[in-house]
């Protein structure tokens, strides 16, 4: 192993070295943090800062769910989940379909998803969010599969103080400061909120510090970004539309469980412009650490886990008289920790429950993990007249060192047998796996008028096992022998523009093979294979200088294409949807300046129905809701608004779900929410 990583640096050095010529040292680290040369192509997404604030989100759904084909799916406190051209997707691995970015950087190692990674970013107070609908891995690498989202805390250099206070029911407080200077830039958000269930409330701060400053013939910024997340957690309420009877929706039926979360991240972006284009290279550290308490698992476990990771991303961009030429490379070292402990004897469950999963240790491991990666693009290559070719390329490994530090085996902590059979913890013997995969992108892009572009391209992604699926094992699977997951995408984007109205239209198709799964017998394999159709409409209709219309829409498909049954003893049909997996999300948006001072935005939110269940036996009906937002502007540095979640107090739920254990089961969404605050800036 060591010695492919060699032969992949001697490569590195041959392709990213060159002679250049250092011209006037310029400022261009938009460029480099963030995705924006991936906006040519029709498939990205970008939020602006005045949107953001104007949203004020207290979760990452409130904001990011605006955006056509994505939906993040609300959980209790902080917790969601994700999707991008997917369903939402579960399992101990499945967070590993989508990058996060902050700032261009990935907020964890590739091998080391965080389901609810959103909250591990200023996503709040952040100046821009980008976001990629499928297969990007041909430039950024493993994970972003399905997409990415990126999140970039100072977008531009314009000097600003800035204080923003939002309160809510429920006790609900947020704040929120931001200092930009030539010098240095502050971003800090504080949260707290006793949440609208029982024992369910959080406590949040998030902190971002950027230093500029020049070093040699560099330009330098040096970034630190703090998260921390204290969390009182209520899982799902039971039983067939529950979340329409108000006496179930705040029921707590997990008092004790709990979430705790930190993360630290460190970089210095280095910058600087040659005779045609710019070179960066960011070093970064990071470390997370988290506690739960897995309050869905019989037993109620404790989970322990921790990560430090340092890499290095470098990128060249040459502005050729024909063409744009990217190159790049990205290394990392990452140190994963695991422990999975049970205080108590499970005894108010089933025999087999009781007696399976024992007192004490049932996972106590880490892992060394390393990566590297070369990646190369171009862009607006012209084949004929208006007519341009694009294009990305990216080989990467990635290697696990696995060390368990327990008696390996589904046998208690001390060594001791299980009833039936074993336990149902299983911890495999010390072992490497190495990965190799490559992605490719390419596409075209016509041109056709000034106010016209059509682009068609196929792209590829993948992602490497996840840690949680290669050595968190159960009964008596000894190896998790699987591959890569592989995602493959072809799709057609129409961009119009008119005097005062905005279309953007996007079709694809797409085929998944080596999806990760858990069989009937819970092992994890990686014989599955899914579809993925879809169409995506966004459009922009300016009534006058003062009002707009926004509308942003998907169609989309999701189904099964082999056939198997699952843990859940569910059987899944060739054809059968894909568990939650709405077939409509939209998003209506009305805003209208009524005056100097006063705005007023509506917003209609549509999540069209989903069969809860792979077996596709169960359903959630969907639900429409109505937001409404007064904006007033006491001055030009002053300004108080008026929100309102819910105007019509719908009874919907967050996210529904089938289990074969359980029966039907949601996180009910919440009553008619109000929400008032101040927007200061000097």
């Amino acid at each position: 192993m060591i010695s492919r990583f060699l032969r992949y640096g001697c490569f590195f050095l041959i392709f990213f070295a060159h002679a250049i010529k250092t011209e006037e040292i310029l400022i261009v680290e938009e460029k480099i943090i963030s995705t924006a040369e991936w906006k040519e192509i029709g498939t990205s997404h970008v939020v602006n800062e005045e949107r953001i604030k104007k949203t004020n989100p207290v979760h990452p759904s409130n904001i990011l769910n605006q955006i056509p084909s994505v939906w993040i799916s609300r959980g209790s406190g902080q917790e969601h989940l994700t999707s991008i051209r997917s369903p939402v997707l579960t399992g101990p691995g499945a967070c590993g379909s989508f990058l996060i970015l902050e700032d261009g950087i990935p907020t964890r190692p590739s091998g080391f998803c965080n389901v609810n990674g959103l909250f591990e970013t200023n996503f709040e107070n952040a100046e821009k969010l980008e976001v990629i609908k499928g297969p990007s891995s041909a430039r950024y690498g493993s994970n972003a599969m399905h997409g990415l989202i990126n999140i970039i805390n100072f977008a531009n250099s314009t000097e600003k103080r800035e204080l923003l206070a939002n309160y809510g029911p429920d006790d609900y407080f947020s704040f929120k400061l931001k200092v930009k200077s030539e010098i240095i830039d502050i971003s800090t958000s504080l949260s707290k909120y006793n949440g609208f269930r029982d024992n369910s409330g959080h406590d949040q701060q998030k902190f971002v510090i950027n230093r500029k400053f020049d070093l040699k013939r560099w330009n330098a910024n040096a970034n630190l970004s703090s998260t921390n997340l204290n969390q009182e957690t209520a899982g799902y309420i039971y039983g067939l539309d529950s979340y329409k009877n108000l006496s179930e929706i705040k029921k707590n039926t997990n008092p004790e469980a709990f979430r705790d979360a930190r993360s630290n991240r460190a970089s210095l972006r280095l910058f600087r412009t040659i005779e045609e284009g710019y070179q960066s290279l960011s070093p970064y550290i990071r470390k997370t650490s988290m506690e739960f308490l897995q309050h869905y698992l019989p037993g109620t476990p404790l989970e322990k886990n921790s990560h430090q990771s340092a890499g290095l991303i470098g990128i060249q961009v040459n502005e050729l008289s024909s063409y744009s030429l990217t190159r790049g490379f990205s290394i990392e070292l990452a140190k994963v920790e695991l422990q999975q402990f049970q205080n108590n004897a499970l005894t108010d469950s089933s025999a087999f429950n009781n007696a399976v999963r024992p007192q004490g240790f049932h996972y106590d491991y880490e892992v060394e993990a390393k990566s590297l990666a070369l990646f190369l693009g171009f862009s607006d290559l012209e084949i004929q007249k208006d007519v341009y070719l694009f294009g990305d390329l990216r080989l990467e490994a990635n290697h696990f060192d696995y060390n368990n530090k327990m008696i390996s085996g589904n046998t208690k902590d001390d060594g001791t047998a299980c009833a039936f059979g074993g336990c149902y913890y299983n911890r495999p013997e010390d072992r490497k796996d190495s990965y190799f995969d490559n992605s490719l992108r390419l596409g075209i892009e016509n041109r056709l008028k000034e106010d016209l572009t059509i682009i068609s391209q196929i792209s590829f992604g993948f992602r490497p096992p996840q840690i949680g699926e290669l050595y968190r094992l159960q009964k008596d699977q000894v190896v998790s022998d699987i591959d890569s997951e592989n995602l493959m995408m072809v799709e057609v984007g129409l961009n119009k523009k008119m005097k005062n109205f905005l279309l953007g239209l996007n079709i694809y198709t797409g085929k998944k093979d080596n999806f990760i799964f858990r069989d009937a017998n819970n092992y994890i394999v990686d014989d599955g294979k899914t579809k993925h159709r879809g169409i995506e409409l966004s459009a922009t209709y300016y009534i006058n200088l003062n009002s707009y219309i926004e509308i942003n829409s998907s169609l989309q498909n999701h189904e099964y294409d082999f056939e198997t049954e699952t843990s859940m003893k569910e059987k899944i049909y060739r054809g059968n949807q894909i568990d939650t997996a709405p077939k409509i999300l939209a998003n209506l948006l009305y805003s209208s300046e009524i005056d100097d001072r006063l705005t007023l935005e509506l917003q209609v939110q549509k999540m069209g129905k989903y069969f809860t269940d792979a077996a596709n036996l169960h359903e959630y009906s969907g639900h429409t809701l109505l937001n409404a937002d007064l904006f007033y502007k006491i001055t030009n540095s002053l300004t108080y608004y008026f929100s309102v979640k819910n105007l019509l107090d719908e009874r919907y739920a967050d996210r529904a779900d089938y289990n074969f254990f359980g029966g039907d089961r949601y996180f009910p969404g919440r009553e008619r929410e109000i929400f008032v605050g101040f927007n200061f800036s000097l």
